[in-house]
């Protein structure tokens, strides 16, 4: 949606068209672990041509030989049917449940911060269920469980409270469900790339029938049809993990003595994901019982503040720069959408002078159009960009991104008007370069993240570092209700209210600038690398000459290695080699 790139720099929780930070735990194994021979040169195997120019028939046979028809169909229910097409059609009917009720912008956006929290609580999860099973299995009687709260949810359409479980649903079920496909893409790599072809197309499918769906939904039976619908597919979680296609194993209690012995040896990254979990209850809390903006954005500060310093004292130094970078990004694009969202579909009675669009075009055609160009910038990242160095991409990006930033501020200030530009027009325009440039901006960050994993504990870190993300995503949200509610700007779907406008283009000017001058003061924060370079060695681990560690002067010579654990010198790594 326009404006929408402000709104998340560097991470999306539910995005369908394109791998986002929170959900590739796959993608770090098979991009950090691919093997090199004695020349650097990458020995995984390529995908022929006939595996991607073959029938779509052929194609599925292929992937069903190697990898079992059973793990389909458990990915086509739950990544196609629920996070591709599903929890898209939430997310399109959210905000106009939130208009439904009168709800001003700045509480729409804490309501916002709430929804996303179980995004946030993904290494949590992966935690409970790695080191407390239930009756001997890891991820069945969870992801039943998570349906049963998502589709209660869905039925009594209880306003934040449903939208925060059915997001708590389809993360569990999203991180179970990736768990259980790289398990099968270990034992078949050669694969791998037809199976995240066949997930990501798949959801990008999805997410395109969610779009064209939406908008005449809404528009004719109202926001909350669309929550019952939902129940459908939610449950049909039930039919996979009930005919036992997870294919799990039993655990033996010995078997969990060791999961749990490993953690323990590990205790720095656990006490991160009970942090991380921790600071997503307070949020929680805060944002259903205090309306007031301030509280909730000085609530925020604090647990950005505690965050930054947490992981900045246990993190290695490479792995701790880059997080920090990332998570004040994050936070600083303080997002005005709960304002913006009023702005474009109140009508001529709310908003005389406004854009007053229709359900239909903000939904399905501007939506529609924004899925198929992101799927366009995911194609021009990779054949145009994926050479670059990591610094200079995300200046790059930044200055993009605060480019079309300007082009909201105009409209908002309805200056195109003035100048006799339509705003359909304008608001089309945007919905083709915004996608683009919002995943030029991630795709770097999922490729850097997963360099950053040390071997045997990818996906344990990915989930943290990509949570640590998304925590940043939520606080801004936190810190943008402060901004329009300085700014005056508290529309809420009433008659003529107009003057709630008036300062928008303001917190919209200063959400655009901010990033810009933040990231350029903190470049220093991010490898000068190129995206195809090893960036911690085999042997190293997330915690390895950390801050807390060299305090206690347990660890002077990890800190030498973590801080030269580049493998390949920047100055002498080939762009060709191993791409991305």
């Amino acid at each position: 949606m326009p404006g929408s790139t402000k709104q998340r720099c560097y991470s999306e929780e539910t995005t369908s068209t394109a791998a986002t930070l929170a959900d590739i735990d796959v993608e770090s194994r098979l991009i950090h672990r691919c093997p090199s021979d004695e020349n650097g040169k990458s020995c995984c195997s390529k995908p022929s041509a006939s595996s991607w120019g073959c029938a779509p028939r052929d194609w599925l046979n292929t992937l069903s030989d190697h990898f079992g028809h059973r793990l389909l169909v458990t990915l086509f229910v739950v990544q196609h049917v629920q996070k591709g097409f599903t929890s898209s059609l939430l997310d399109a009917a959210r905000p106009y449940l939130y208009k439904s009720y009168g709800t001003p912008a700045p509480q729409v956006q804490v309501y916002n911060s709430v929804v996303s929290l179980p995004w946030d609580m993904k290494p949590m999860i992966g935690l409970l269920s790695d080191v407390l099973p239930i009756g001997g299995y890891h991820k069945g009687p969870y992801m039943v469980g998570a349906c049963v709260f998502g589709c209660m949810a869905c039925l009594l359409v209880a306003f934040v409270i449903c939208s925060c479980c059915t997001n708590l649903h389809f993360s569990t079920c999203d991180l179970l469900s990736e768990a259980n496909y790289a398990e099968k893409i270990q034992k078949s790599p050669k694969h791998a790339p037809a199976l995240l072809t066949y997930v990501w197309f798949g959801m990008t499918l999805s997410g395109l029938a969610a779009s064209l769906f939406s908008g005449s939904l809404i528009e004719s039976v109202g926001p909350r049809t669309p929550y019952l619908i939902a129940a459908l597919p939610i449950i049909a979680t039930l039919i996979p993990v009930g005919m036992g296609f997870l294919e799990e194993q039993k655990q033996t209690g010995q078997d969990v003595q060791e999961t749990r012995t490993r953690y323990c040896e590990q205790w720095e990254v656990c006490m991160l994901c009970f942090l991380m979990f921790g600071c997503s209850v307070v949020l929680f809390c805060c944002g259903l019982i205090f309306e007031d903006p301030v509280v909730n954005a000085i609530v925020a500060m604090i647990i950005a503040a505690v965050v930054l310093i947490s992981f900045s004292l246990v993190l290695s130094p490479l792995i701790a720069k880059f997080n920090a970078f990332v998570l004040v990004s994050n936070i600083v694009c303080l997002s005005t959408s709960g304002a913006s969202f009023y702005f474009y579909t109140d009508t001529p009675a709310q908003y005389p002078e406004g854009p007053n669009f229709q359900p239909v075009f903000y939904n399905t055609v501007v939506g529609t159009l924004g899925s198929i160009c992101s799927l366009a910038g995911i194609y021009f990242y990779q054949r145009y960009l994926s050479s670059w160095k990591y610094r200079d991409l995300f200046l790059f990006t930044q200055m993009l991104a605060s480019a079309l930033g300007s082009l909201d501020v105009l409209m908002f200030a309805r200056v195109n008007v003035k100048l006799g530009v339509p705003d359909h027009l304008l608001v089309l325009g945007l919905s083709v370069f915004e996608p683009i440039v919002r995943q030029w901006m991630q795709m770097p960050s999922i490729v850097i993240l997963s360099h950053l994993c040390p071997e045997g504990m990818e996906a344990t870190m990915y989930a943290l570092l990509a949570g640590c993300s998304n925590l940043g995503g939520t606080i801004s949200s936190n810190l943008g209700a402060f901004l329009l509610d300085r700014m005056g700007c508290l529309p809420a779907g009433k008659i003529r209210e107009s003057a709630q406008f008036e300062n928008l283009w303001v917190a919209a000017a200063i959400s655009t600038v901010l990033p810009l001058l933040v990231q350029l003061v903190s470049l220093g924060l991010i490898p000068d690398a190129y995206q195809n370079e090893r960036l911690v060695h085999d042997r190293s681990d997330a915690t390895a000459g950390s801050l807390l560690r060299r305090w206690w002067g347990h660890d002077r010579e990890g800190y030498a290695d973590a801080t030269n654990s580049q493998v390949d010198s920047p100055e002498h790594a080939d762009p060709e080699k191993d791409g991305v």
